[in-house]
């Protein structure tokens, strides 16, 4: 298959799961459940796309393999976390002003538009079957750079974990170990590892490749981020001192006393 076809089986992948997720949120009454699914979005993906039994190479099964382990680890952390404790806070807060029909609202303006993130943050996955060529030296350097960024990725949610489970941590900001580094080191993790699968499949017909872990770096240095720091900003007054000494998403001060990134 080319592109076109192969980016149209990623759209019906997603848009078959997006709107049965919903359809479930709507019954369950909880929208957030799409947060734990997003991993899954791209795994139903890759798996699919196998399935499709086009021209298989190392290269697309390792993909396949390593979004996998991206994808089921992710959501077996969220479901851990978040289950048993009802709809997120940022989704009770949208649902109290939402209206009557917020229900139907959350179609479009939630699953519609991480259904549409994901399509765009899996060009990689995509570009892993255009033409599948051997590996290169590049494409090895991506091995190693989905390693270290799922590696730095697990570590700061098994730190995190620990850190709440300590009840002599309630009300206080973690500010140790990755998460002194910056102040969002999953999130840094986790684009590591998109740019990892990028730059393992990238060649110079596929550079559009790149535009997936582009996309899903911009979205953690803007909505993700801003999102949650305004929430703890609200419950931690303490949070503005961690600001101002912390960066924001990569592990290095680029210079002042206030890094923004």
């Amino acid at each position: 298959m080319g592109f076109i076809e192969l980016y149209g089986v990623a759209l019906l992948t997603l848009l078959t799961m997006v709107s049965g997720l919903w359809v479930i949120s709507v019954i369950v009454k909880d929208a957030s459940i799409i947060d734990i699914f997003w991993g899954p979005l791209f795994v139903a993906i890759v798996w699919v796309l196998l399935a499709m039994g086009e021209p298989l190479t190392t290269k697309t099964y390792l993909v396949s393999l390593l979004v996998t382990v991206w994808g089921l680890r992710l959501a077996f952390h969220l479901v851990s976390r978040n289950l048993g404790h009802g709809e997120d806070k940022r989704y009770q807060l949208w649902r109290a002003h939402g209206g009557p029909n917020w229900w139907l609202l959350t179609y479009p303006r939630v699953y519609l538009l991480q259904g549409a993130i994901a399509l765009v943050v899996a060009s990689p996955i995509v570009a892993a079957y255009i033409k599948p060529e051997p590996f290169t030296v590049l494409n090895m350097l991506g091995v190693l750079i989905w390693v270290v960024g799922f590696t730095y990725e697990l570590l700061a949610d098994v730190q995190l974990v620990q850190f709440k489970a300590n009840p002599d941590n309630q009300g206080k900001i973690l500010d140790a170990g990755l998460w002194g580094l910056s102040r969002h080191p999953n999130y840094f993790g986790d684009a590591l590892q998109w740019w990892g699968v990028a730059i393992m499949v990238v060649t110079v017909p596929t550079w559009w490749a790149l535009i997936g872990p582009a996309a899903m770096t911009a979205v953690f240095l803007g909505l993700s981020n801003d999102v949650l720091e305004k929430g703890m900003n609200k419950r931690h007054p303490e949070y503005q001192n961690y600001i101002s000494n912390t960066p924001k998403f990569f592990p290095i001060r680029f210079g002042g006393s206030h890094p923004a990134a």
